[in-house]
C-alpha cells in the first residue's frame, strides 16, 4: 500500500535555460524511514533544479516533519511496502517525463549534472544510458568502466541501478519492471538492476553509455560484501539464471571461483548453486 503525501502537478523547476528539443527527466529517489533525517540533511537537493520532476519515496512510516521543508514542487511518497525494487516500481509508474533517472538517499549528484544528461540524450536518443560514478570526496572512479557507448549483453554485469537512465516509453511498451523478489531491502539483496538491464537488452534496446562522471556514491568494500553475504549469491544464482545459455553458466563458474578465492567458504558455493537452481521461479514470478 502506498499514500500520497505532496503532489504538486504544477512543477515549478527553472526550465529557462532548456531549448525545446531537450528531453524531460525525472528524478526518483528512494529512501527509508530509518534514514529520513540524514537524507534530509545531506542530500545536495539544490543539484536538482534542472529536474522536471523530482519523486521521493519513503519504504515505512514518515514521523520526521522536516519532509515537508523539503522543495513543495517535489512529489513525496510513502511507501509501506519494502525493497528498492518495490520503490523503483513506483516511480515507474507516477513518472511523468521522457526519462527517469533512479537514485538512492546516499548519492551525491553533481551540480550540473542533469543538465549535462538531458544534452548527451538530445544528441543521442536511446531506450536506456549508462552514466558514471565516483567514489564521494575522491577523484577515484567507483568501478572499472569500459571505453565504449554502445553497450552489450555482458555489460549487465557492471551496471548499478544509480547508473541507469531508462526512457518512459519503452519501459510502457515492453512491461519493464524492476524484479520484486530480489534487491536491497528484500530477502536477496542483489542483482535487480542487472536483470532490469537485460530486459533491456533482450528487447532489442539502444542502450548507451555517457562517459560523465555524473554521480558519487559512499565507499563500499564491494568485494568482501558481495561474495561472503549467502542472500545476494542466491540473487547472482537467480541472475547467472536469468542471463542464460552457456555464458550465464560461464558467469556461474566465475563467481564461484570469486568466492573461494575471496572466503575460501565452500558452503557460500551452495548459495549460489541453489539461486541458478531455482532462478526461473523468481524470474517467473516477479
Amino acid at each position: 500500500m502506498i499514500s500520497v503525501v505532496i503532489i504538486d502537478k504544477k512543477m515549478k523547476f527553472d526550465n529557462s535555460k532548456f531549448i525545446t528539443q531537450l528531453p524531460s527527466i525525472t528524478i526518483g529517489i528512494s529512501t527509508i524511514a530509518e534514514n529520513l533525517s540524514m537524507f534530509i540533511k545531506t542530500f545536495s537537493f539544490s543539484n536538482l533544479v534542472h529536474a522536471n520532476e523530482v519523486i521521493i519515496i519513503v519504504q515505512g512510516k514518515i514521523f520526521d516533519e522536516e519532509i515537508y521543508n523539503i522543495d513543495k514542487n517535489f512529489i513525496i511518497i510513502q511507501d509501506e511496502n519494502i525493497g528498492i525494487s518495490n520503490s523503483r516500481n513506483i516511480v515507474i509508474a507516477k513518472a511523468s517525463c521522457d526519462y527517469i533517472w533512479f537514485l538512492d538517499d546516499d548519492i551525491k549528484i553533481y551540480k550540473n549534472s542533469i543538465l549535462l544528461l538531458k544534452n548527451h540524450i538530445a544528441k543521442n536518443m536511446s531506450d536506456l544510458y549508462t552514466i558514471r560514478m565516483n567514489y564521494k570526496n575522491t577523484p577515484i572512479p567507483y568501478k572499472r568502466y569500459r571505453n565504449r557507448i554502445n553497450l552489450k549483453k555482458r555489460d549487465s554485469l557492471k551496471v548499478s541501478s544509480v547508473e541507469l537512465i531508462a526512457s518512459k516509453k519503452f519501459l510502457n511498451d515492453k512491461n519493464i519492471k524492476f524484479n520484486n523478489n530480489i534487491g536491497l531491502g528484500t530477502k536477496y539483496p542483489s542483482s535487480e538492476e542487472n536483470i532490469f538491464y537485460l530486459d533491456f537488452f533482450d528487447n532489442n534496446a539502444q542502450i548507451n553509455h555517457i562517459d560523465e562522471y555524473l554521480i558519487a556514491h559512499p565507499y563500499i568494500d564491494r568485494k568482501k560484501n558481495h561474495f561472503s553475504n549467502p542472500n545476494i549469491l542466491f540473487a547472482k544464482g537467480i541472475f547467472c539464471k536469468r542471463y542464460g545459455g552457456v555464458f550465464g553458466i560461464f558467469i556461474l563458474l566465475y563467481f564461484a571461483f570469486k568466492i573461494l578465492l575471496i572466503s575460501l567458504n565452500f558452503k557460500l558455493v551452495v548459495y549460489l548453486l541453489n539461486g541458478y537452481l531455482e532462478g526461473r521461479k523468481y524470474i517467473d514470478n516477479a
